[in-house]
């Protein structure tokens, strides 16, 4: 697995020297006749299994449907929602058959080139994700910033679901890892480049965004067109140690890797705080964060220091005064203190560095780090991590007034 790790880590460097080279140097790679002979592919995903000890990959992708197949009365409407992505599966021994199985279904020939990313399976990530990822980097179409999650389950069918709104899935999934998954403290987007980086690291673990099926609610329950009553969620992380998934955070251990990883601004993350019984939710607008090992009489230790900004949206007819703020934001602090604590010992739990404190032990101190050898990982499992959190209210959302509602008239 070292060496395979080892080897991908300069594969993954030389395929995008070259795909560098390539975007510079192509203008345009082809004519408008060309393009009728192509399949575009948007998004795309890997499962793995084994079926009586032999290896069975399933391949699976969207494509746009050509204009001509939607419709005449369609044909607006399905040009930006999901109805305009066919989905194409295959199967093999291996990935590169799998892929050749449903080109063979096409009559067109399949591009990459604007292709958001792919899902990779539960399975296919807990035993393959390092020869993935090897393989992703041989496609010539591959992009450094191509999207990457872990499906809970099987990413076929996470791309049969074919998300909750209207517009392409393929676009729906880019757009929430781009401008969401952080703002909003979901999730945490994730990159080939960063993926590869971070997969192949000698100081940290990876993680990946989760993408899960979940029920819907159908709009048309007495027709008989069989309403979607599935849809798909990015919520929560899938945690890599040594090269293969081990588990997931929840969506409140996501939110203490983005305090202890992250410096959010453009929140707001809604967090529920309760204070002699009264719940209140605090709106985290802004956090910084640092992280510092410190080396003492061989002992490796890690003091964390968490700043955050946000709002409190009053309620409950509730008034705060400048003590109430005074009081209430060290309660706030403490629970984003166990939220950051929670993570901290989930990372512990799976014997996996995803949140870096190895990666600063590094460039700290390199001596002491590479005096750990191997053993890196079970230096972070046993070393003290000190977490203080200062949370600032900065507003308080109130009116200038209390806003009074008449009684109706009897």
């Amino acid at each position: 697995m070292k060496k395979l790790l080892k080897k991908l880590r300069f594969r993954y460097i030389g395929t995008f020297s070259v795909l560098l080279l390539l975007v510079l140097l192509c203008s345009g790679c082809w004519s408008s006749k060309e393009v009728e002979t192509l399949a575009f592919v948007t998004l795309s995903s890997y499962d793995y299994t084994q079926i009586n000890g032999q290896d069975v990959w399933t391949a699976a992708t969207l494509i746009l449907k050509p204009q001509g197949s939607q419709g005449q009365d369609e044909g607006k409407k399905s040009s930006l929602s999901g109805n305009a992505e066919q989905l194409v599966t295959g199967q093999g021994p291996t990935m590169q058959d799998a892929i050749r199985n449903y080109s063979a279904k096409l009559s067109t020939v399949p591009f990459y080139g604007y292709a958001t990313g792919m899902i990779i399976g539960e399975e296919a990530a807990k035993k393959k994700a390092p020869e993935m990822v090897e393989h992703r980097a041989r496609f010539p179409q591959t992009r450094p910033r191509d999207i990457f999650l872990v499906a809970k389950g099987e990413a076929k069918e996470i791309l049969k679901t074919r998300g909750t709104m209207n517009q392409l899935f393929s676009a729906e999934v880019s757009q929430f890892i781009d401008l969401k998954a952080t703002n909003i403290g979901k999730s945490y987007g994730m990159y080939f480049y960063k993926f590869v980086s971070w997969l192949t690291s000698n100081d940290r673990d990876a993680v990946l965004p989760q993408i899960k099926i979940i029920p819907l609610e159908s709009d048309n329950k007495e027709s008989g067109d069989n309403p979607k009553t599935e849809g798909s969620i990015i919520e929560g992380l899938g945690v890599f140690q040594a090269g293969h998934l081990v588990g997931w955070l929840d969506q409140e251990q996501t939110l203490g890797f983005l305090l202890l990883t992250q410096k959010i601004n453009k929140g707001p993350i809604s967090i529920p705080v309760q204070k002699d019984g009264t719940m209140f939710n605090y709106f985290l607008s802004s956090s910084t964060y640092k992280v510092k090992p410190v080396v003492s009489n061989e002992e490796i230790s890690y003091h964390v220091t968490i700043q955050t900004k946000g709002e409190i949206d009053e309620n409950n007819s509730l008034r705060l005064t400048k003590e109430d703020i005074e009081q209430l934001e060290p309660v706030i602090s403490e629970k984003l203190k166990k939220v950051a604590t929670a993570t901290v010992n989930q990372a512990k739990t799976y014997k996996a560095d995803f949140l870096g404190f190895s990666e600063k032990l590094h460039h700290k101190d390199p001596k002491t780090f590479h005096a750990l050898g191997s053993e890196w990982r079970e230096a972070f499992v046993n070393a003290q991590v000190e977490i203080n959190v200062k949370a600032k209210i900065i507003s308080t959302g109130r009116l200038k007034e209390k806003l009074e509602v008449n009684p109706q008239n009897e």
